[in-house]
């Protein structure tokens, strides 16, 4: 069992979003794309539906999947009329070219076999089709970005091999920008939330990469980050306001059979 499966009926706690800036995400997929809401939207990585409901509520033509199945059964609580199916986004069980849009919002940060991902992703787009990929920014100085770099400090302390830096979503930007023709960024929304250090523990032990770390490993890292944040803040309770933002990542892929054959050939 993945920690997704785990934790997919406590996934949102910490990872809800105004519907407002939902509303803004999906206004701008399709502003941003040129593409109206009749094309037929991909959601990999759909998971417990944060991205997808929206899409689904007003009636695109959306398919959301996700190798977990207790997620995609949090989504289907939360909407009945999803269409989602189960499946390993580096076997994709579509056929080529069937989707206008693909979109991987919160998913490249995370995952290690992105190669086999944007190799489907690719696959199943159709030409001249769009993929999105999205994800939040928090401010650098924030009680979330200040707790993540003591957590690294941590584990390298403790000579652990984190894998924490998001570098496979930096790899896939580059992997993208060759397959696109054009290539746009931009802030789909803004708002501020309320953090404190109790919650950052309690949802990065559910994080994609951290939870891949051996369990006595995420225990001392988190009891000693912990003590730091107690000590560093006054108290695990404090409150602290921050502005977060969700950016949007545009790829225009011209021809997606020229460029499988190229990286796969």
């Amino acid at each position: 069992m993945s920690t997704f499966d785990r934790n997919a009926a406590s996934f949102e706690r910490y990872r809800a979003m105004p519907s407002s800036v939902l509303e803004a995400i999906r206004k701008a997929v399709w502003e941003c794309t040129g593409l109206t809401p009749s094309a037929c939207v991909l959601d990999l990585g759909a998971g417990s539906g944060r991205f997808g409901r929206v899409f689904v509520d007003a009636n695109d033509t959306y398919i959301g999947v996700d190798f977990s199945l207790p997620m995609l059964h949090e989504f289907r609580a939360r909407n009945s009329a999803a269409c989602l199916i189960q499946a390993d986004g580096g076997q994709l069980p579509f056929s080529d070219a069937s989707f206008d849009l693909v979109m991987l919002m919160q998913v490249l940060s995370g995952t290690h076999n992105w190669r086999d991902l944007l190799n489907e992703t690719v696959r199943v787009l159709a030409p001249g089709g769009s993929v999105v990929v999205g994800h939040t920014v928090t401010p650098p100085t924030g009680i979330d970005a200040r707790m993540k770099a003591q957590l690294s400090l941590i584990l390298e302390e403790m000579g652990v091999a984190s894998d924490l830096s998001g570098k496979s979503r930096e790899k896939s930007f580059d992997w993208l920008q060759a397959a696109s023709s054009k290539r746009m960024q931009t802030t789909a929304a803004s708002w501020t939330v309320k953090r404190t250090p109790r919650e950052f523990l309690d949802r990065h032990s559910s994080g994609a990469r951290f939870s891949k770390l051996p369990q006595d490993v995420q225990t001392q890292a988190l009891q000693k980050l912990s003590a730091w944040a107690a000590k560093s803040c006054g108290s695990l309770d404090e409150v602290f306001s921050e502005t977060h933002t969700f950016e949007l990542h545009i790829f225009k892929i011209t021809d997606p059979v020229i460029h499988r054959k190229v990286k796969t050939g």
